[in-house]
């Protein structure tokens, strides 16, 4: 028997065995949220509890920016705006902080605990809660804000604000590809459908 017909075999099952190889895939899928029952019956799943605790945060930065506008002169439109965030944010938040607390999960630090504050009484620098969330302005950029006025305000606002809708709208996708609990999708959509239509007025006010 030749050294080539000897080979031949082997070959064969070396190619056959590459081949497999590289037709596997050995990635983990990713596992899916833990899900939890609360004591009052929800049934929801870890996205959906940092969904909650993320979106509270956000909410509050947005609060406050809308309190920087009062008192200064800005256009009707920009008020409108600020008032709609207001009117839908407000309640919102109280929604997820009754989920958290149903859920026996912690409602998060945000902004508005520092009573709106962007250094402490010593003038020391605070950290604005959450800011490594998408969207999030930093305190530089809120204390740079607040040092605005009239058309430079406004301006300034609307960028950050436009981008802030554009962090939300982030985390409001998140939930809806991998949240549990029915009320916490239904928010998500709603957040997805309301930002992006602001997002489009505050940049015709930019004129973009």
């Amino acid at each position: 028997m030749s050294a080539r017909t000897t080979l031949a075999p082997v070959a064969t099952a070396v190619l056959l065995l590459v081949a497999l190889t590289g037709c596997s895939d050995d990635s983990e899928p990713d596992p899916k949220p833990a899900v939890h029952t609360a004591a009052n019956g929800d049934v929801y799943n870890d996205a959906d509890a940092s969904f909650a605790s993320d979106l509270v945060q956000h909410h509050a930065l947005s609060l406050t920016l809308v309190d920087l506008t009062r008192g200064r002169n800005v256009s009707p439109g920009l008020t409108a705006i600020a008032d709609e965030i207001l009117a839908a944010q407000g309640p919102e938040i109280q929604s997820l902080t009754t989920w958290l607390t149903d859920w026996d999960q912690p409602a998060p630090e945000t902004i508005r605990d520092h009573a709106n504050a962007h250094a402490d009484e010593r003038g020391e620098v605070v950290e604005v809660p959450g800011d490594d969330l998408p969207g999030m302005p930093d305190h530089a950029e809120l204390e740079a804000l607040e040092e605005l006025d009239g058309p430079e305000f406004e301006q300034r606002w609307l960028e950050l604000m436009v981008a802030h809708h554009e962090g939300a709208i982030e985390i409001a996708e998140e939930e809806s590809d991998a949240g549990r609990f029915s009320p916490a999708l239904d928010l998500a959509r709603a957040v997805v459908t309301t930002q992006q239509d602001q997002v489009e007025q505050m940049k015709s006010l930019l004129g973009d």
